[in-house]
């Protein structure tokens, strides 16, 4: 008999060790966002990179909403609507050098 509450304690021991060791391992690390998104990485949106899209309603294509990608146009170039995607309603805008708008009439 004493044998046996001997085996039952120390299973019941083991068994809260165990317990305690898996709650200690669930837990859970979350990066900080916050942090890394204002570190400047450089984040430059090259030629073919999108660096936003104006989201139209279809038919009409009145404009919703302007959504500006996290890359960022190099010095001397502008945020440009380039294209129309017809499958995401969205007119595609990319880095472009500005038109120059020289009047010499």
């Amino acid at each position: 008999m004493e044998r046996q509450l001997r085996s039952v304690l120390l299973a019941s021991i083991c068994l809260c060790g165990l317990l305690s060791s898996a709650d200690a391992a669930a837990v859970i690390s979350k990066r900080a966002v916050a942090e890394t998104a204002e570190m400047s990485l450089g984040n430059t949106c090259f030629n073919s990179t999108p660096c936003g899209w104006l989201v139209y309603v279809p038919f009409t294509r009145r404009a919703d909403y302007f959504m500006k990608n996290t890359c960022e146009c190099p010095k001397g170039m502008s945020c440009l609507r380039t294209d129309d995607d017809l499958s995401v309603s969205a007119y595609v805008y990319r880095c472009r050098t500005e038109p120059s708008t020289n009047d010499s009439s």
